[in-house]
């Protein structure tokens, strides 16, 4: 088959994605491991009632690592981010020798309006899924949209979704894209395949489906084809951000399956293909036509940068 045709360049490729994927994820469990024993100890400090290993002890710690909005799981979370950021900066700069730039990490002085689109796409994209999914009454709002909720964790969590959005766009788009590219070929295996990867990364949030795996593959293909025509990773960043704190700290979605604090409450009346249900809105049919459109209107009208 002509797609196979340079295998060996491409399984190198898909080794070197591995490889990246091993590093980030050693290094982030070894920051993290220090980072939970630093941890432990203020915990006993300032609870000296607390025996460890006790049945009290460990429970106080469950719960903390149980809510996203806790020190410890917010502090881990950007932990991994940074390591996989600094783990494909290194292995791009040192081993492929390669530019930012050509990873997609434009100047952000020039690429700023790229980066402002897509925050404004990501949250007008998402607040049209909200409104559709509150229309078709699949979800019922709690607290009013005139008696929002506003808390002080909304900061800490849109600091969390930054340095989300910039890692996973950072690997999957950004190096796993150029890395699988081949000179003089077609971008489509690149996005298939990285594609692919991308919705794998998330096979142990809960209450992942088929349905949220098509819905991330989509996403991705989506996040893909912006990329390509932008010459950059910033609108995809973009929106990849605002996607994200749009679904799950305004209008108050589980975000991949991931409950977080948010301005307004929503409650799924009956968990089902319209709004997702124990994965979220990204596990739903409503989120599948917004990705399909959207696919096909950045491919026919988002123009190409030179």
């Amino acid at each position: 088959m002509k797609v196979f045709r340079n295998s060996n360049s491409l399984i190198i490729s898909l080794i070197k994605i591995g490889i990246l994927y091993l590093l980030s994820t050693k290094a982030s469990d070894m920051v993290s491991d220090i980072f939970f024993k630093i941890y432990e100890a203020y915990v006993q400090k300032i609870n000296p009632q607390f025996v460890v290993g006790s049945e009290e002890y460990i429970k106080y710690l469950d719960e903390q690592l149980s809510n996203m909005n806790s020190f410890p799981v917010i502090s881990i979370i950007l932990i991994e981010c940074i390591c996989s950021i600094l783990c494909v900066v290194i292995l791009w700069r040192i081993y492929e020798k390669k530019k930012l730039k050509d990873i997609g990490l434009t100047n952000i002085r020039n690429s700023f309006n790229d980066l402002l689109f897509g925050l404004i796409i990501g949250a007008l994209s998402f607040t049209l899924v909200a409104f559709t999914l509150l229309c078709t009454k699949s979800v019922e709002l709690q607290n009013g949209l005139d008696k929002p909720n506003f808390s002080y964790v909304l900061i800490t969590q849109l600091i969390v979704f930054v340095f989300v959005g910039i890692s996973e766009e950072l690997f999957s788009r950004g190096y796993c894209m150029n890395i699988i590219k081949q000179p003089k070929k077609s971008w489509v295996i690149p996005i298939v395949l990285s594609s692919i990867i991308f919705a794998l990364l998330h096979s142990n949030n809960p209450g992942i489906s088929i349905l949220a795996y098509a819905n991330l593959f989509l996403f991705a293909v989506f996040m893909g084809i912006v990329c390509i025509k932008t010459k950059n990773l910033w609108m995809g960043i973009g929106y990849h951000i605002t996607w994200n704190y749009f679904q799950g700290n305004v209008f108050g979605f589980l975000v991949s399956g991931i409950e977080t604090t948010s301005i307004y409450k929503v409650k799924v009346l009956s968990p089902n293909i319209i709004n997702g249900g124990d994965f979220g809105p990204e596990g739903g049919i409503i989120v599948t036509i917004l990705l399909i459109v959207s696919i096909l209107t950045s491919y026919k009208f988002l123009p190409s940068k030179n």
